[in-house]
C-alpha cells in the first residue's frame, strides 16, 4: 500500500527538493573512531568503503584514529533511511499528475 498512496510521492517529492544536495556536518559525539590497518593512511583504509556507502573523514592523512562520519550529504542520509531520492522529483511530480488525472476522470 505504500506506493499506492500518492502522499508517498508527495512528501518525496517535497523533502527530496525542500532538503536535498544539502552538506551535512556530524558533531563531534557522531563521529566514529576506526583504527587503520598498520602502514594505512585514513584515507587509504576507509576509501573504498566511502566510494560505495559515502560519509567523510575529518583526518584523512592520519594513521591511526580515523574520525568517520557516516553521511556527507541530506541525499545520502534520506535515501538509505528513508527511501528518499532528490533525483525522483520529476518522477513524484508525473506520478501526481497522473492520479489527480484519474481521480477526475473516474
Amino acid at each position: 500500500m505504500y506506493r499506492l498512496s500518492p502522499y508517498t510521492y508527495l512528501i518525496e517529492g517535497l523533502l527530496g527538493q525542500a532538503i536535498g544536495h544539502q552538506e551535512i556536518n556530524c558533531s563531534p559525539v557522531e563521529f566514529v573512531s576506526v583504527e587503520p590497518l598498520s602502514g594505512q593512511t585514513c584515507q587509504q583504509f576507509l576509501g573504498p568503503y566511502m566510494s560505495m556507502a559515502g560519509g567523510y573523514i575529518t583526518n584523512p592523512t592520519a594513521t591511526s584514529s580515523c574520525q568517520f562520519c557516516s553521511f556527507r550529504t541530506t541525499d545520502e542520509f534520506m535515501g538509505l533511511t528513508f527511501n528518499i531520492f532528490w533525483h525522483h522529483h520529476w518522477r513524484n511530480f508525473g506520478f501526481m499528475i497522473a492520479f489527480i488525472l484519474f481521480n477526475v476522470s473516474f
